[in-house]
């Protein structure tokens, strides 16, 4: 969320509390017209209205998997809002008590200038849940000429060299599954466990791991282990055991192809955590844990939560690569 989106949301807890004291105050010693007008329209302008605005400018694009049409208007409304609202409470009791046209006019103007600040919102809000189209011509299809090979179809890189194992080769990596490194080696069960994966000492557990196809990357992120240490201590086990634990770079189930090692601003939340799980010390730290239960991950773009958050994507972006690599 926003700076502004953020104050929307306070100004409205700020109004709450003002609506509340003047509600008491008319109860009890009665301040007549001017504390029924400030009354009510605390209440309505100050905290219904700006508690919409913060979560509605939240919320609502990214529910449609959008971004905000205009977001630098969200500081202007803000501000226009809130002196606006003032303005009124003040000029509108002033003109009543004293009678002076003057007042009313001052009145007139700041009434202006919020339902000005009001149809910021609507604008900005129905434009952003209105799908744009987009130019045929602009898609990668359009422009991509006729026989011109898509990423996938491309030859891949000339392999540089070949490891022979030894023994039995087991690569470990990141997505390397825990069940098929206990049964590959059952000691590693026992690093594992000393390493601070501790579940797997209940009974069943490993069965449980094996459903879910856990990973040895997964497993260093929920546990808060350092993923680079505990592959090295898998690869040590290996090899005090006979394997060798080196990518064999002529396997071609082991090829990566280059866009899978890509990611962008415009890559989906979703879709980046799905194939580097580490990447998810970076998005707790930067957009906190709720981040992964949000629905907005299956159609949010990298970029679109930096913006949400008040984060620079480029250096999210680099971070996230170093944390990955």
């Amino acid at each position: 969320m926003s700076t502004y989106m953020k104050r929307f949301v306070f100004a409205s807890l700020f109004y709450l509390g003002l609506g509340t004291i003047f509600g008491i105050l008319n109860g009890t010693i009665g301040l007549g017209y001017f504390g029924i007008f400030a009354h009510t329209h605390f209440n309505l302008l100050g905290f219904m209205a700006m508690v919409i605005f913060g979560i509605g400018y939240f919320i609502l694009p990214r529910f449609n998997g959008t971004e905000l049409r205009f977001n630098s208007w969200v500081a202007v409304h803000f501000w226009l809002a809130n002196i606006s609202l003032i303005g009124m409470i003040i000029f509108r009791g002033l003109a009543v008590d004293s009678g002076e046209a003057t007042y009313n006019i001052l009145f007139i103007i700041f009434a202006s200038v919020q339902v000005i600040s009001i149809f910021m919102f609507i604008i900005n809000i129905w434009l952003t849940l209105t799908p744009q189209k987009q130019p045929v011509a602009q898609t990668p299809t359009a422009r991509r000429p006729l026989n011109t090979p898509t990423i996938s179809q491309r030859t891949p890189p000339p392999k540089s060299f070949v490891v022979e194992p030894s023994g039995p080769n087991f690569p470990v990596t990141p997505d390397t599954k825990v069940s098929e490194l206990i049964d590959a080696l059952p000691s590693l069960k026992e690093l594992l466990i000393s390493s601070g994966v501790r579940a797997l000492q209940l009974p069943g557990h490993l069965e449980k791991v094996r459903a879910m196809g856990i990973t040895i990357g997964m497993v260093a992120n929920n546990h808060g282990i350092n993923l680079d240490k505990l592959i090295l201590k898998i690869e040590k086990e290996f090899q005090q055991n006979g394997f060798t634990t080196k990518i064999n770079l002529n396997d071609d189930k082991n090829d990566i192809p280059m866009q899978d090692l890509v990611i962008t601003t415009e890559t989906l939340i979703g879709e980046a955590i799905e194939k580097y799980p580490q990447s998810k010390t970076v998005f707790e730290k930067y957009f906190g844990a709720g981040c992964f239960d949000c629905p907005g991950q299956a159609f949010e773009s990298i970029k679109m939560a930096c913006q949400m958050h008040g984060v620079d994507a480029d250096s999210f972006i680099k971070e996230l690569h170093h944390t990955i690599r």
